[in-house]
């Protein structure tokens, strides 16, 4: 699953209490050069690479279950550089956001993600794991909602910090994050290099057949998952390390 704090887009729409069906619109802001590894390269990569990637994303959702999607965008820089050597680099720099879709049954604890890697389409299928978050007793009014704030432990992503509200009482939010007893509104992650936000709150019927379990893709558990994801990452590393012909490969999602 990247920025300064964001101020709450002034554009939520505003809803009545105990909105129970709609479609929340996010924006994920990724600080992308907090994502380049430091080394020789580092500021020549910076340079040419916009500091900041956005990403549109919507959740429908009901009390019983939900549906998640974002991605499928990809982005593309090649450029050509002098090195302190006089050497000329050929970069080439690619930005991905692999379309994903996560179905979450809240009412029997089921989810399906559906995620696409190295080409392939895949089918995560899995069990609600309880998150351990710790409301705060922080509160604040976003954007004319009462939101209350709430802290989750990550070995992916550090802290990661949530703004929820009662006033939709709907266990749910951005990227399957959900076990709060609100619809999670804002997140910040990665110490602040990753941020959600949700921009539309439209309350709204969802009509039959707009929500479900996405069907396409092979059926692989989350370990199985995982260990796809590490070899890509390995591979993501070789490449940007170079091919011994001066060219800079770099993949980021």
């Amino acid at each position: 699953m990247k920025t300064i704090l964001l101020t709450f887009s002034a554009f939520l729409t505003v809803i009545s209490m105990a909105q129970t069906e709609g479609e929340v619109k996010y924006t994920t802001k990724i600080d992308m050069h907090a994502q380049l590894p430091e080394g020789e390269n580092t500021e020549m990569l910076k340079s040419m690479l916009p500091q900041y990637q956005e990403e549109k994303s919507t959740l429908l959702f009901t009390t019983e279950e939900t549906l998640y999607k974002s991605g499928g965008t990809d982005e593309s820089v090649e450029k050509q550089e002098t090195d302190d050597d006089d050497n000329q680099v050929q970069i080439k720099i690619e930005m991905s956001s692999p379309e994903e879709k996560i179905y979450t049954d809240v009412e029997n604890g089921l989810v399906v993600q559906q995620r696409d890697l190295m080409d392939k389409i895949f089918l995560i299928k899995d069990t609600i794991d309880p998150a351990e978050w710790k409301i705060t007793g922080e509160t604040k009014m976003v954007s004319g909602l009462s939101c209350q704030k709430a802290t989750l432990e990550s070995e992916e992503n550090g802290v990661i910090e949530a703004w929820f509200t009662t006033q939709i009482p709907v266990s749910s939010g951005p990227a399957g994050l959900g076990g709060l007893p609100g619809l999670i509104v804002y997140v910040s992650m990665d110490d602040g290099n990753v941020t959600m936000t949700a921009t539309q709150i439209i309350p709204r019927e969802i009509e039959k057949g707009e929500i479900e379990a996405p069907k396409k893709g092979k059926v692989v558990t989350r370990e199985k998952y995982l260990e796809l994801e590490q070899k890509k990452m390995e591979q993501m590393k070789k490449q940007y390390g170079g091919d011994g012909d001066g060219n800079i490969i770099m993949i980021t999602e």
